[in-house]
Order: C-alpha cells, then sequence, then structure tokens
C-alpha cells in the first residue's frame, strides 16, 4: 500500500497542497478497498455461522447415533436375555439376611429398592416378584 507520499511523512505541505486531488484520489482508494474489505469479512462471518451450525447438527446427530446403538447394544446383555423366573431367584438373593431395627432414611439403598433403580426391566422384575417385598 505505498504511495509516493508514505514513504515522506513530513514532506513539505506546499508540494502536498499542489497535489491535493491525487492524496483525495489515494483516500477514496483505500476507503474503496476497506469496504470491500469488510463487505468480504462479512461474508466470511456468515459462512462461519454457518459451518457453526451444521457443526452443531452433525454433533447432535452423532449423539442420537450412539445414544440409539447403546441402547441397542444393550439388548444383546445378558440381563435383557435371563427368563424374569431366573432374575427374580436371583433379586431374592440380593436380599439382606438381616432386618434394620432403625428408621429408613438413615438406612443404605439395598435390595430390593436398589434393583429398582437398575433399569426399567430390572424394575417392572422387583415390583412383580412379591416375595422381595
Amino acid at each position: 500500500l505505498e504511495t509516493p507520499y508514505s514513504r515522506f511523512p513530513n514532506t513539505d505541505r506546499s508540494t502536498i497542497e499542489l497535489e491535493r486531488q491525487s492524496v483525495v484520489n489515494i483516500i477514496a482508494q483505500r476507503q474503496q478497498q476497506l469496504d470491500t474489505i469488510q463487505h468480504e469479512l462479512s461474508g466470511l462471518e456468515t459462512v462461519m455461522d454457518s459451518v457453526e451450525n451444521l457443526h452443531q447438527a452433525v454433533l447432535e446427530k452423532k449423539e442420537k447415533i450412539t445414544q440409539s446403538m447403546n441402547l441397542h447394544k444393550g439388548l444383546l446383555s445378558a440381563h435383557w436375555r435371563f427368563p424374569t423366573e431366573i432374575l427374580s431367584q436371583i433379586f431374592n438373593h440380593c436380599l439382606p439376611d438381616y432386618i434394620y431395627l432403625l428408621s429408613p432414611s438413615s438406612l443404605p439403598v439395598q435390595a430390593p429398592i436398589l434393583l429398582t433403580r437398575v433399569c426399567r426391566r430390572w424394575r417392572e422384575v422387583a415390583v412383580g416378584t412379591p416375595r422381595l417385598w
């Protein structure tokens, strides 16, 4: 962005007065260049916003796919394949051997309540097993 005047910042004012129109033209040219750059920056910011929105949408899609995959992997796990009767028997063996005489709020969470918090199927089996209660 060199001009004949940029090399001599302390040029004699009389010289500049003679070439005033030239300086005005340089200023107008620089303003036009600045306007062009600002327009380009605005366009880039719009593109960057679009890319950010697209990135966010793809991340959300990835999360949904991962959740679905984990759900379906869970369906293959052994506790889903056990018959209800087997789970009920296992749950019976989880019961504490002694009865607490303390208040229920001071007790640690144990079977059968704990079993109802593992997953939906375990809750259904535990609630449907009268011997646990």
